[in-house]
């Protein structure tokens, strides 16, 4: 009795997947009751019109259910025309040879589409959003790409490659800065990042990054950007192709029409923010006349094309001042920190920073025009500067703190109680470290931190 309901069910839910996996001819041509209103209908008719997908018995094509490994992959034959394999050898300890995927499920193994795990193809397992970016990737030999693209997809993601590989090619987008990876994909969804994959026509309007790259030298898309040593009234913005090369002159003190005696828009070391095609650098917008100090601090924008940077620059109003330290850009905001307290000793000449002292900072962000200012955080740090310094007589007073670094979306900070990491994220803050550091940086996994003393500590993000 037990074996007859056992092989019932078993009946049952390979004729499920038969339909769900293997349209036919009159469930092609119909007009699914359950899409008229859906955002997919496009993408999801396209489909169905070229026998790729197939819907239900009951005349539906449960758009918004999760698609499964089997669909997924039956779908991906059709769509590339793959010949099935007539390799029977090949052995699942969850599909039979006689179960209508078995030869669906042989063939992307094959051709590494999709692979088991330890002989196991598991059919019916939920697809991932992941496990989707890596499969059609694969599927469609594209490349992998490591420029970061979502806000919540970091470097040390296994599918970080892959996720960013077919965003840049328009296939998939996310919503609000976000990818969310671990969510299931539904039918609908899938259908979409298929057919953008399959005809050009049908590709998103354009790529999007939620994740700026900062640096003193920066490469993004196949350029390099940095600010050559020179003299503080020649100061250049430099743009070299990496392929060829080849530089050009992007930006200079010749672009602005202001006296640039006692201002410093560029000098070697200073950060340089590429947000998409945008370069954000913050400059030195008062220096002092005697000592070459900075004391005022302003936010130069401009494009990363020749053609436009000259004429689409200009200094950001209201982005700047005193304190104005830190600068970094995430989700279409901008952030950046302020002193809590606008009269803090390394404002004079006299500041040691060999002397470890803490200060109180506050993390703002505003809207890309620099408006709809928000109060993000407040910490202590480490009142500790990066290598920038008009003269080498004098402190290391700049716009930018070794003790806050920035790395995806997470702000990292040290002070005399240990190191800390804040998520842009869920805007929680926690201890990491009682290191008492002077200075870190960021690997993909790791935050290797150096002690007073010198000593390198790694830790784990």
């Amino acid at each position: 009795m037990l074996k007859s309901k056992l092989a019932a069910a078993w009946m049952t839910l390979t004729l499920l997947l038969l339909f769900a996996i293997i349209p036919s001819q009159v469930q092609a041509s119909a007009r699914f009751f359950d899409v008229d209103q859906h955002w997919a209908k496009k993408e999801i008719m396209y489909l169905s019109d070229r026998n790729i997908i197939g819907g239900y018995p009951d005349g539906t094509i449960k758009p918004n259910k999760a698609i499964t490994r089997a669909q997924a992959s039956a779908m991906l034959i059709k769509a590339l025309n793959i010949p099935l394999t007539e390799d029977t050898s090949v052995q699942f300890k969850d599909v039979s040879k006689n179960s209508p995927s078995y030869k669906i499920l042989a063939t992307v193994n094959e051709k590494g589409i999709l692979r088991g795990d330890n002989g196991f193809m598991r059919p019916g397992k939920i697809t991932s959003r992941a496990q989707m970016a890596a499969i059609l990737r694969r599927a469609f030999d594209l490349p992998l790409d490591k420029q970061a693209t979502f806000v919540d997809v970091t470097p040390a993601h296994w599918a970080y490659q892959d996720i960013n590989g077919i965003a840049k090619q328009r296939i998939a987008g996310g919503s609000d800065g976000k990818y969310m990876p671990a969510n299931p994909v539904t039918r609908a969804q899938f259908s979409a990042f298929l057919v953008r994959a399959l005809d050009d026509k049908m590709k998103l309007s354009s790529y999007h990054s939620y994740v700026s790259v900062k640096g003193k030298a920066v490469e993004h898309g196949g350029s390099l950007y940095t600010i050559p040593p020179d003299c503080y009234t020649c100061g250049k913005l430099i743009k070299q192709d990496l392929k060829t090369g080849a530089s050009e002159v992007l930006l200079s003190n010749q672009n602005f029409s202001s006296d640039a005696i006692y201002i410093v828009r560029f000098h070697e070391g200073f950060p340089l923010i590429v947000y998409n095609e945008e370069i954000f650098i913050p400059f030195w917008s008062a220096v002092h006349e005697m000592t070459d100090v900075p004391f005022s601090y302003g936010l130069i924008r401009t494009k990363t094309s020749v053609e436009d940077a000259p004429i689409d620059s200009s200094l950001m109003q209201g982005m700047g001042g005193r304190t104005f330290r830190n600068l970094f850009i995430w989700n279409d905001r901008i952030y950046y920190t302020n002193e809590k307290n606008q009269d803090e000793p390394y404002l004079n000449w006299n500041f040691n920073q060999d002397i470890p002292q803490d200060s109180p900072l506050i993390l703002y962000s505003t809207a890309m025009d620099g408006s709809n200012q928000r109060k993000e955080s407040a910490f202590n740090t480490r009142i500790i500067f990066d290598d920038v310094s008009a003269m080498p007589s004098v402190p290391y007073v700049n716009q930018s703190n070794k003790s806050v670094l920035y790395d995806h979306s997470t702000m990292y900070y040290f002070n005399k109680a240990g190191v800390f990491k804040y998520s842009l994220l869920d805007k929680k803050s926690s201890k990491i470290s009682n290191v008492l550091a002077k200075d870190m940086e960021a690997t993909t996994t790791q935050l290797i931190v150096t002690d007073q003393k010198g000593k390198k500590h790694t830790l784990k993000k």
